[in-house]
């Protein structure tokens, strides 16, 4: 006659078994969690990665534009031609640089003639009257009155995109107007005196 276990014993080999078994599942649950886990971290890097490369193209197709160093040229002068819309800075009569600006409407033109870079500039003003304000000015006549600057700002310094969109028209109330970049550069960089020509 087969001896019987104690029931104790079965009772010990049931709670084992049940122990390995809830073990097995469980690292088999944790384990394809953790699979999924990297492969959405994975999924979120390569789309991280894809946005900052387009966002890296989009940059590197604007287009760029040289600006001499004026303090390597003799002779400079200012030309602002009405009919192209055009300033041209030149050495010893030869263009070194022209960009696309907007000088004064029908009925506000800017002043022709020969005028010179004076002494007034500074990086900001606004004028409440107008309701414009813009960077970057430097006066050529009328000791602050008549100016290049960039395209109009809010007096917030905000541009306002309708008034930049004229750029390369007359509409302007008398100064010259270009865009933000140009008139930083030549505010910073023309010199006191250089003579202007408008025609």
């Amino acid at each position: 006659m087969r001896k019987k276990l104690p029931n104790s014993l079965i009772a010990l080999f049931c709670f084992l078994f049940a122990g390995v078994l809830i073990y097995v599942v469980y690292h088999s649950s944790t384990k394809q969690t953790m699979s999924q886990a990297v492969t959405v971290k994975s999924s979120h890097k390569k789309s991280a990665t894809s946005t900052s490369s387009t966002a890296s193209s989009s940059t590197s197709t604007e287009p760029s534009k040289h600006y001499p160093d004026l303090s390597q040229y003799q002779n400079l002068s200012v030309h602002v031609s009405l009919k192209k819309q055009q300033m041209s800075i030149l050495s010893d009569n030869q263009p070194i640089f022209t960009t696309t600006v907007s000088t004064g409407a029908a009925d506000s033109p800017t002043p022709t003639g020969n005028f010179v870079i004076e002494a007034e500039r500074g990086d900001f003003f606004y004028n409440a009257s107008s309701g414009e304000g813009a960077y970057y000015w430097v006066s050529f006549k009328d000791h602050g009155i008549y100016l290049f600057h960039s395209v109009p700002t809010d007096q917030y310094g905000n541009e306002i995109p309708e008034e930049a969109a004229k750029l390369g028209t007359p509409s302007s109330h008398g100064c010259v107007r270009m865009s933000r970049t140009d008139a930083k550069w030549f505010y910073q960089n023309i010199p006191e005196g250089t003579s202007v020509t408008i025609q």
